[in-house]
């Protein structure tokens, strides 16, 4: 079960998130039939994806993260929403180094502008970037180790890790309780894996809680749906052209990429679309 552990420490001067999402990207695998290195970096931006969706403060939040290539040909790219549906995808050409490319972050608060904020991505380690993406773009120092291992049949044997965001003025005394407790969870990061996310909260940071912990859980869920498809897509490409593309083709193909769905229509349900009549 995929699960966030979410609480304030160290005199409420930093807060802790402790992830398992490992049902969550054995979802995304079973779904694009990714390879190992692929299931690694979009596992681990799964985990990024959660963990972000979780601060989400609007009901209406949603955000993206997207990673591109040095070279702009390949990209893994997330999107979560305040309700913690998460779902991602990868292009095989993006199963390389990352280095020299883009780690970007698109999120809506609810507001009439979205923030988006961006870094150059220098490791091929998600646990560095996302440091490095609220360190430069946000401006809050994090800490962040994260792991995803691949087991020989292709599943995810464990995904998941610890982030840690300094809050204002935070106190140097906290700052070394709160970087003493981290190390010594990285030790073992893996064992989100065998302890769950309770027992690494408990076992590493159960003497820095201080105050209300609470519980959330993230699923891969794709928020396409065919009434989406008909509203956002086909009525805006128009009737004429999608009647030519099906005099062409046959048909009209629309693929999510998301849930690696094909959505088909023939001439009978463009017009079906189009020329339906409503009572208004």
């Amino acid at each position: 079960m995929n699960k966030i552990f979410r609480s304030l420490i160290c005199e409420g001067q930093a807060s802790l998130a402790v992830i398992d999402a490992t049902a969550l990207v054995n979802d995304a695998i079973k779904i694009h039939g990714l390879d190992d290195k692929a299931a690694e970096i979009l596992g681990g931006l799964l985990v990024c994806g959660a963990y972000c969706a979780s601060c989400l403060k609007e009901k209406s939040g949603s955000l993206s993260i997207t990673v591109k290539a040095k070279d702009g040909d390949g990209a893994v790219s997330v999107s979560a929403d305040a309700d913690l549906h998460v779902r991602g995808y990868a292009d095989g050409s993006c199963a390389q180094s990352l280095v020299g490319g883009t780690f970007t972050v698109v999120r809506e608060d609810g507001y009439s502008m979205p923030f988006v904020g961006a870094c150059e991505i220098a490791s091929d380690d998600i646990s560095d970037l996302l440091a490095m993406y609220f360190q430069t773009s946000e401006q809050i120092p994090t800490a962040v180790k994260l792991v995803v291992e691949i087991a020989e049949d292709g599943s995810c044997s464990v995904a998941g890790g610890v982030i840690i965001q300094l809050l204002p003025d935070a106190s140097d005394e906290q700052i070394d309780r709160a970087t003493e407790a981290f190390e010594n969870y990285c030790k073992d990061a893996r064992s989100v894996g065998e302890l769950g996310v309770d027992g690494v909260a408990q076992k590493y940071f159960g003497a820095l809680i201080s105050g209300v912990t609470y519980e959330l859980f993230p699923d891969y869920i794709c928020n396409c749906s065919e009434q989406k498809i008909r509203d956002n897509v086909l009525k805006a490409v128009g009737r004429d052209e999608l009647l030519k593309i099906v005099a062409e083709l046959g048909k009209v193909s629309v693929h999510c990429h998301y849930c690696n769905r094909d959505y088909e229509y023939d001439e009978k349900d463009i017009r079906s679309i189009f020329d339906k009549k409503t009572d208004e």
